[in-house]
């Protein structure tokens, strides 16, 4: 059994290592960011501890006594070992970790209401939900799989289909007896919700409403936002089906009119190809997968649109 009452402190070992490999107090200081005087400081300390001279001053420079390069031949495969055992528990404790990136909108109005089921079947994970409208560099390492909203197309990546979407108008209830609504034309008269790239044209023409696109009004860059602004009668927002089905669930918003547009795009799950085995992405996957199959398209829709 080791003495650690005779153990050097681990900081003194490493300035030591430090100014035997460089062959100077300077290039020490330099090389493990310290000052001159902190690394003359703990040369001293080390060597009062253990009463045993291990450089002694050669011109301007410093030689390593025989007991001290013996000895820092020693600590520095030591000092590798140590280094490489507190790696390899970092990466064990970094793959119980899944750093999962997904929009706000997804992320607040989906994944989360939904996460506690994963984390509670498996606790053995860490789940970091990176929330951002900016695209994570998965390739790059910035998180290890996100959900995408896309065509699926993702060079260099590994997809899989998760679910399809589709749009149409959602607002209060309130809202809706407020503005006696019952003819989709009578939206062109009214507030009108939008967000970024999400255009109510094609429903306009699904629904038979020979109206332009708004120019005016509320636009959001988070769909959630939006959602919220419906529900406290701002006006008619042009929704996702996934984003909503939970607040048309619980009443706070309704649909008021049935015609619905298939979106050109879908979600997918995205990871890098060699982690598709990893336990943590694994699972996560799998788990996202049996979620979307609970997942039903809106009501009034062809069965074949189920996803």
């Amino acid at each position: 059994m080791i003495d650690s009452r005779r153990t050097p402190p681990l900081g003194g070992l490493r300035v030591f290592v430090a100014v035997a490999e460089t062959g100077s107090v300077t290039a020490a200081a330099a090389r493990l960011h310290l000052t001159h005087g902190a690394v003359s400081h703990q040369l001293r300390q080390l060597q009062d501890y253990l009463g045993v001279a291990l450089v002694e001053k050669r011109g301007r420079g410093l030689k390593l006594t025989d007991q001290g390069a013996a000895y820092a031949e020693r600590l520095s495969r030591a000092l590798v070992e140590i280094d490489q055992a507190t790696e390899k528990l970092l990466v064990a404790r970094d793959h119980r970790r899944l750093r999962v990136s997904c929009m706000p909108s997804m992320a607040a109005r989906w994944l989360l209401p939904r996460l506690g089921a994963f984390i509670s079947r498996h606790r053995e994970f860490d789940i970091e939900v990176q929330s951002s409208n900016r695209l994570a560099d998965i390739k790059g390492g910035e998180a290890d799989v996100a959900l995408r909203f896309g065509s699926g197309h993702y060079p260099g990546l590994s997809s899989r289909l998760l679910m399809r979407d589709w749009y149409y108008p959602v607002c209060s209830r309130a809202f809706v007896e407020q503005q006696a609504l019952t003819e989709a034309g009578q939206l062109i008269h009214l507030p009108l919700l939008r967000s970024h790239d999400e255009n109510w044209q094609p429903w306009f023409k699904a629904a038979g409403v020979d109206c332009e696109e708004p120019r005016r009004g509320a636009v959001f860059d988070d769909s959630s936002l939006m959602l919220m602004a419906a529900a406290s009668s701002q006006g008619v927002a042009l929704a996702r089906h996934s984003l909503a089905v939970d607040e048309l669930a619980s009443g706070r918003l309704v649909r008021p009119f049935t015609a619905t547009v298939e979106s050109p795009f879908s979600y997918f799950f995205v990871c890098r190809p060699g982690d598709e085995r990893q336990a943590a992405v694994t699972a996560f996957r799998d788990w996202l997968l049996e979620e979307a199959r609970t997942y039903q398209p809106p009501e009034n829709m062809p069965a074949d649109t189920a996803p």
